[in-house]
């Protein structure tokens, strides 16, 4: 479980698209702690990296990775370049996000590559141009290897992500972004639903990304979010189905909306232990808590007896600190599921040259788009 070194990437891509035209400063990575371990690499000089973008139920996630894969890349504890994630209604605030992000790598100040939610210092500039006051103001980030998007946030969260692309490079972004959908197989993983597409797109890159980390090994991936998804994976990539269930602040919220006295609590409030509760606070914690650990420690037990074999319980999402101490079973913890299933996907793209997604993908033709809604958009995907 313990974090692998990564090296340097060489040289781009062949075939990855767009290939930035223009030189791209030198990209060095900040130490980003996965599994408890630091670790820093850097990318190579004039290497436009992959722009990968998570739009979940609550947040827009993203990521700069290498536009090639480095030779001791590990999707289990992968370290981006920079990353960052802000809330759908601070939507506007993602370009200047990714731009303060880029523009650390480029100036060596790795410390301040990577963003907790809704951390953007700059105003919101055309192509890098006219923010306020920050010190990033004037820099223009080259142009990506590509864009790729898994969204289960709706057409609102699309289309925030499309505004932000051409705040940052125009309308030529509009050719560059490709959505991932699930399909009947991909990067080694084949699609167990009876009908694949309706598998969430952010499902389908936890499966990609989780198979790439452990390959040979059967998985039991635990996503903790909005929602709380539990996925079967068979050792040689057979996604075997699945469990969805609301998530820890879903059952909290429950409770409150739905009862006459019991109190709106935050999911993140210590319950104190796991025994019995000796006040109702404690008890609505523990109970939701023990709700989510029983759904997690049946379905491993149910997974190891029809395979006749250890699983490995993945745990993955904001929320699974909640549960993280309250299961009565090992479990690896990994903060990156998405965006490295998107990570796999874009080379496996790229080495193939084939860069378009499994469905076509709406194309911006205009300047003058609709702004998406500010609120958060309604949650999409299963």
């Amino acid at each position: 479980m313990s974090a692998a070194r990564r090296t340097p990437p060489s040289r781009p891509a062949d075939g990855a698209s767009p290939a930035a035209t223009s030189a791209s400063p030198h990209l060095v990575s900040g130490t980003r702690t996965v599994h408890g371990t630091g670790d820093t690499h850097a990318a190579g000089a004039n290497s436009a990296p992959w722009l990968l973008v998570d739009a979940g139920n609550s947040r827009i996630k993203w990521a700069l990775a290498p536009a090639t894969r480095p030779e001791n890349w590990r999707a289990a504890s992968p370290s981006f370049l920079a990353s960052g994630a802000v809330d759908h209604a601070q939507w506007r605030t993602l370009a200047a996000q990714i731009r303060a992000g880029w523009a650390a790598l480029a100036s060596g100040s790795v410390d301040q590559a990577h963003f907790a939610p809704n951390r953007a210092p700059l105003a919101i500039g055309q192509g890098g141009q006219g923010g306020q006051g920050g010190k990033d103001e004037g820099f223009v980030c080259p142009a990506p290897a590509g864009v790729w998007l898994a969204n289960v946030a709706g057409d609102a969260a699309e289309q925030a992500v499309r505004m932000t692309l051409q705040t940052l490079w125009g309308t030529a972004s509009a050719d560059w972004l490709q959505i991932l959908r699930a399909s009947g197989s991909r990067a080694g993983v084949r699609n167990g639903y009876h009908v694949p597409t309706q598998l969430g797109s952010d499902r389908w890159a936890s499966l990609i990304g989780a198979h790439a980390a452990w390959p040979g090994e059967h998985l039991l991936i635990v996503t903790l979010g909005t929602a709380t998804t539990v996925e079967a994976l068979h050792a040689d990539g057979d996604y075997l189905g699945g469990l969805i269930a609301p998530g820890p602040a879903l059952m909290l919220q429950s409770l409150a909306v739905g009862t006459a006295q019991l109190p709106s609590l935050d999911a993140t409030m210590a319950s104190g232990g796991q025994a019995f509760a000796r006040s109702t606070t404690d008890a609505i914690l523990r109970g939701c808590a023990a709700a989510q650990a029983g759904l997690v420690e049946r379905s491993h037990a149910q997974l190891q007896t029809q395979l006749g074999a250890p699983v490995r319980c993945v745990l993955a999402g904001g929320a699974r600190q909640a549960l993280a101490h309250t299961l009565a079973l090992p479990v690896t913890e990994h903060d990156q599921l998405v965006p490295a299933g998107l990570y796999e996907v874009a080379l496996l793209a790229a080495e193939s040259g084939a860069g378009a997604a499994d469905a076509a993908v709406p194309r911006l033709t205009d300047v003058s788009v609709p702004a998406p809604r500010d609120a958060d958009p309604s949650p999409g995907g299963a």
